[in-house]
């Protein structure tokens, strides 16, 4: 009897058990998953670049020089703005100029109606000489004359020239397009050939930056190519003195032909177009030579590769928000961040916090991850 009581005694003591089994179930399903930051994996133009220290310098700068005197009538811009080429710059007094050339043309007038009368002269004693009614005295004093008269014409023309110069150059304008500085003369100045440079204009777009670059660096730049080539295959940009990348790259023209022995190195010209007037000559700039076909790589951050005994690896979050482990094999380190060879296409979403709560294969919840302020500089 007692063995028949036996079974009905455990009955309870099982349900217990599968009401604590479902119970446990339920508070396990009811754990949330852990929450790791993600980041898309980059990808980024890795050719590597070298930075040197350039200064801006105008490529043509002209100082506005009067060539006659005279006092000033009109001055024909504002003090630092942009002048055209060709545009009046100032304008000197033209009044005795224009009665020089009046002058001039009336004198050439006058020299040409003498020598037409003596060449008219000369043929008349060259016909009668034939008919031996002049003598040669006569015909000689003739033919003097008209050599006489074409001296004065071509006298007359020479200062009709000259004229025309002086009046031409009462009217100064500018022979570049650029930026015109400050003047010292104003309407009414007196101004000569002597009184120095009356303003100055410096040609601001295109623009120059000319830097140096050492012995090692120039061998690297021109190894295994042409100067063609070198100035084709290399691009020049600009990184402002406020950290900002100037937007417009440049072009390689000129290279030195001989290194400096003090310093060993050797000077280097880029050209930048500079539509917006951004540098300005003078300034300070860092030039960064790089390699005009672009290197792209994924790059993923120092802190996010981890290290076993078979290398590399970092931990992924795939569409189902399970992590993934995926073996990759870098290059090199660029600031913050290895450059990916291998193992990564880029755009992965790729765990950069909350590693301790990532193992392969289990659910998690992916947020995004803060910006890392040291993306935001730039890369030499």
């Amino acid at each position: 009897m007692h063995a028949a009581l036996r079974p009905a005694r455990c009955r309870p003591l099982l349900s217990i058990a599968l009401i604590l089994l479902l119970v446990a179930c339920r508070a396990l399903a009811q754990v949330p998953a852990p929450v790791v930051s993600v980041t898309p994996v980059a990808v980024e133009n890795v050719a590597p670049g070298k930075d040197f220290l350039g200064r801006v310098e105008a490529i043509n700068a002209v100082d506005i020089r009067s060539r006659v005197e005279g006092f000033l009538e009109a001055r024909g811009f504002a003090e630092g703005q942009l002048v055209q080429q060709d545009q009046v710059l100032f304008q000197i007094e033209s009044a005795g100029y224009e009665a020089a050339l009046s002058a001039a043309q009336a004198s050439l007038a006058a020299a040409q109606a003498d020598l037409r009368d003596a060449e008219a002269r000369f043929q008349r004693n060259q016909e009668l000489r034939r008919s031996q009614t002049v003598s040669q005295a006569s015909l000689e004093e003739s033919l003097a004359a008209r050599d006489r008269g074409r001296a004065n014409v071509l006298s007359a023309e020479a200062s009709l020239r000259q004229a025309e110069l002086s009046l031409s150059y009462a009217t100064i304008r500018s022979p570049i397009e650029g930026r015109i500085g400050h003047t010292s003369f104003a309407v009414g100045s007196l101004v000569s050939p002597s009184s120095g440079a009356l303003a100055r204009v410096v040609q601001v777009d295109p623009i120059r930056v000319v830097f140096s670059v050492s012995d090692q660096s120039i061998l690297d730049f021109r190894a295994g190519a042409t100067e063609e080539q070198r100035k084709a295959d290399f691009v020049p940009r600009l990184i402002l003195s406020s950290g900002q990348a100037y937007p417009h790259p440049g072009q390689i023209e000129f290279l030195g032909n001989e290194f400096d022995p003090r310093t060993g190195t050797i000077p280097v010209r880029a050209r930048f177009p500079n539509p917006e007037g951004i540098l300005v000559p003078g300034q300070f700039a860092t030039v960064s030579i790089q390699p005009a076909t672009p290197r792209e790589r994924p790059v993923v951050r120092l802190g996010a590769v981890q290290l076993d005994r078979e290398g590399r690896f970092v931990l992924l979050v795939d569409d189902n928000d399970k992590v993934v482990l995926r073996r990759i094999r870098v290059g090199a380190q660029l600031g913050q961040d290895w450059v990916v060879e291998e193992g990564l296409q880029g755009g992965e979403r790729l765990i950069v916090q909350g590693l301790q709560n990532a193992r392969p294969g289990a659910t998690v919840r992916a947020v995004p991850a803060a910006p890392n302020p040291a993306e935001g500089a730039a890369r030499p």
